[in-house]
């Protein structure tokens, strides 16, 4: 550990601090009829003007316009504008898109399509998420089903993006199960599930604070036990007890309460014995929740509660001010309207409860099966889709429910035309998307929803100890690249500094990266130039408290990795999807990685070992690999990963398998290959741009023979993937909980531009 002290004349401090009081008395209005999430401007599932129709035809009647862009997701609205996240093209071309559409006539304004991959997600549940977008700057941030997290301007330009997969651990959830991010103030949040290096190599639910315009991460927390199963309850952000609090339901059963400044966890609510995938609604102090898995305290399945979320600590047995057992309402999320509480079960039953009490004022059976979340208007309507492809026009009457319109969404070919999300409602328009069209309904009358003034407050509010952050917390560097950092110190009752440069009394320590700090006009902290990869930790100390920013160096290509300079049994640092699953052994005079094959879950009898950021696709990957049988016939895959394609040595059958997006799959090419289990064989991937197309190509052949001159493998894409990290690849077939699966040995791995 290196110790660095850094001090600079006080007239940079204060020019720091008066830039952040520019930033922190700004404040954000969305015009009147945004719908910028996906549960609305207040993020309870409630339109605050009258409901624009009570009755409509997909024919025809009170239809604004329809557009052929169809998905199972919440139509998001900023400005004059429509946004959306869909499925596109078919079978080798089918991908996911961010679309713009005219908010007044539904005609397509920009598209951008994206490649889906490294995911057991099938087709009909891509685009599981919902967009979000800025009030302030106009931007759109999408949650891709590949694990990307992209900000889009208003006009579809690309302003940055992160791989949460690649770059950061973020697992695929099986069925679909993928986060929606959330705005607050300068920051987008985002859930997530999965493993990195270091630290937060242990598999864990994750919440990610990104800066909204820059995309430098600002804080990583992990306020849950091991995740039980993926999830997707999107948080809800509120200020309560004057503090501005994320509210997460999670992977483990829990709610909690993270300080959205800077993640720190406030409080714990344990709810369910299962994971959690509603999304709460807050009013005041109150915080309403729903599940409909098992309950702690009782064998009846399924829980509606409401309970006070401004105490801290563990809460469970303290916070609840009512509750309601019995209503499974485990995938649509509440809809807080009119005092009332509207809470659809996963049947397609809408329950009414008192909002004060619980107690219930009527229950209305509209259908057999729901996943869409109610919206209710201020005049009492409730709009609420089925997934059997019907749209449901409801009246709450007070004592009772009425159905007002019931619209049946049929094909020619007989298909269902799914309703997954909610629909969205403002300035006399009600906006829904089915599985293949949007609509937009509207009777003849123009109401205005009222403007939404979004709440502004960065103290850490009462009884919170100080806190430091350091921007960005985690950052990858090249060697021989640099980064600076902005220091946050925030207090109780706001932020009491925000420097781009560092102050008097700061003190720094370095552990496990290879690299220095400069003083050159400022603080930058410097990778070491020799190309190996390395990763640890910048701790700061100043006034009393510490931050610590997470630094892994990755090499650029070319590069070549022996594992001769790491320790038996250790890891290679910086590499992702490595830890609990490899090991540096001794075999055959030298060392090698080992992939471990004791654990029969998924997750660990796969790995993709993700040894950078993603990069420019036009590289070749090439490394040398041994695959160990299991009696009586079992063996092992084995293979590469390069720019988000995968070749690999199938144990199931003899041959060797070109693909990508595998559980679909989008491409995918077989030829026989009958290759031997404790044999070292050299398998290259190459993938290279040609045109508007991608030509992937790979070969094997055993290890010390010479390279054959032709490929063993070849594919052509019509929809080529532009980038991606590379990695290793394998699953070890045969693995249970008695006995060790098929293991992998991996050396003498090389990453260089194609020639």
């Amino acid at each position: 550990m290196r110790l660095v002290k850094f001090g600079l004349p006080r007239r940079e401090l204060r020019r720091s601090v008066c830039a952040l009081y520019l930033l922190t008395t700004s404040a954000s209005v969305a015009a009147a009829g945004d719908w910028f999430c996906w549960r609305g401007p207040w993020q309870d599932g409630a339109a605050r003007e009258p409901a624009p129709v009570q009755s409509w035809s997909a024919a025809g009647e009170n239809v604004v316009w329809k557009s052929p862009v169809g998905g199972r997701t919440t139509p998001i609205v900023n400005g004059d504008a429509i946004f959306l996240i869909t499925p596109v093209g078919q079978g080798p071309t089918l991908g996911e898109r961010v679309i713009c559409l005219d908010r007044g006539t539904g005609a397509t304004r920009w598209e951008q399509r994206f490649a889906v991959y490294h995911t057991d997600i099938v087709e009909n549940r891509v685009g599981w998420t919902s967009l979000a977008a800025d009030p302030e700057t106009g931007q759109v941030y999408a949650h891709s089903t590949g694990g990307e997290l992209i900000c889009y301007s208003r006009e579809g330009t690309l302003v940055w993006k992160h791989s949460l997969l690649e770059s950061f651990g973020r697992a695929s959830g099986y069925g679909g199960r993928l986060y929606t991010p959330v705005i607050d103030e300068d920051r987008v949040i985002i859930g997530y599930n999965g493993s990195s290096w270091g630290e937060h190599a242990k598999p864990a639910q994750r919440f990610a604070a990104f800066e909204k315009k820059s995309g430098q991460a600002i804080w990583i927390s992990a306020p849950c036990d091991q995740p039980l199963d993926t999830t997707y309850a999107t948080p809800a952000v509120a200020t309560i007890g004057g503090r501005r609090l994320v509210i997460c339901p999670s992977a483990d059963g829990w709610v909690y309460g993270l300080l959205s400044q800077t993640g720190l966890k406030v409080w714990s609510y344990h709810f369910a014995a299962r994971p959690l995938n509603t999304s709460p609604v807050v009013q005041g102090n109150r915080i309403y929740v729903s599940h409909s898995e098992e309950n702690l305290d009782t064998t009846v399945m399924g829980r509606v509660a409401c309970f006070d979320g401004s105490g801290a600590g563990d809460i469970t047995g303290t916070a609840e001010i009512w509750r309601n057992d019995g209503i499974e309402a485990g995938y649509a999320s509440p809809a807080l309207a009119n005092g009332r509480l509207y809470v659809a079960d996963n049947s397609a039953n809408l329950y009414c409860l008192n909002a004060e009490d619980g107690k219930e004022q009527w229950r209305h059976k509209y259908g057999r099966q729901c996943k869409g979340s109610p919206v209710v208007t201020a005049d009492g309507i409730v709009y609420i889709g089925e997934v059997n492809g019907s749209f449901h026009i409801l009246k709450d009457n007070g004592a009772a429910c009425a159905e007002l319109d019931v619209e049946e969404f049929k094909r020619s070919d007989d298909l269902i035309d799914e309703v997954q999300g909610s629909p969205a409602v403002v300035d006399g328009r009600v906006y829904l998307q089915t599985r293949y069209n949007t609509y937009c309904i509207g009777g003849k009358s123009d109401t205005r929803a009222p403007e939404y003034a979004a709440e502004k407050l960065y103290g850490l509010g009462p009884g919170m100890a100080e806190a430091l952050l350091v921007v960005p917390c985690e950052v990858t560097l090249a060697p021989g690249e640099s980064t600076t950092f902005q220091i946050r110190e925030y207090s109780e009752s706001g932020a009491s500094s925000m420097q781009a440069i560092v102050a008097e009394d700061q003190e720094w320590s370095v552990k496990g990266v290879k690299g220095a700090f400069t003083h050159d006009g400022g603080l930058a902290f410097k990778a070491a130039p020799e190309p190996v990869f390395s990763a640890g930790t910048l701790t700061l100390k100043y006034h009393g408290k510490e931050a610590a920013v997470r630094v892994r160096v990755c090499p650029k290509p070319p590069f070549k990795v022996d594992f001769e300079p790491l320790a038996a049994d250790s890891i290679p640092p910086a590499w992702l999807g490595v830890a609990g699953k490899t090991k540096v052994v001794e075999r055959d005079g030298g060392k090698v990685l080992q992939k471990l094959a004791e654990k029969p879950s998924p997750p660990f009898m796969r790995i993709r070992t993700y040894m950078t950021p993603p990069i420019a696709g036009g590289y070749t990957i090439q490394a040398d690999m041994l695959g160990m049988p299991k009696k009586p016939n079992w063996k092992p895959d084995m293979g590469l990963v390069n720019a988000r394609y995968e070749l690999f040595l199938m144990g199931t059958e003899p041959s060797l398998r070109l693909t990508t997006w595998p559980a679909i799959p989008r491409l995918q090419k077989d030829v026989p290959f009958d290759w031997k289990t404790d044999t070292w064989y050299t398998v290259k991937l190459q993938v290279q741009r040609e045109g508007d197309k991608g030509i992937v190509r790979g070969k094997v052949w055993p290890r010390g023979e010479s390279e054959p001159k032709e490929w063993t493998v070849e594919l052509i894409d019509p929809f080529p993937i532009p980038e991606g990290s590379p990695a290793l690849y394998g699953y070890s077939n045969g693995t249970t909980a008695k006995s060790k699966g098929t293991e992998i040995f991996y050396d003498n791995i090389e990453v260089r531009p194609n020639e």
